[in-house]
């Protein structure tokens, strides 16, 4: 479970950062971000309240 959460934070960490780099010159997509906050925030939730 450790795991899981740990490729979790590491994949919305990644979507964020290839949103940022597609988009470079304007601002992020939106949904990029939202889609790795959530991808992310979930894999904090895993990590800080299922494995204590």
């Amino acid at each position: 479970m450790y795991y899981l959460a740990k490729a979790l934070e590491i994949l919305g960490i990644t979507v964020i950062g290839i949103g940022f780099i597609i988009k470079f010159p304007a601002l992020m997509d939106p949904k990029l971000l939202l889609a790795g906050g959530i991808i992310f925030g979930s894999g904090w939730v895993i990590e800080t309240y299922l494995l204590k």
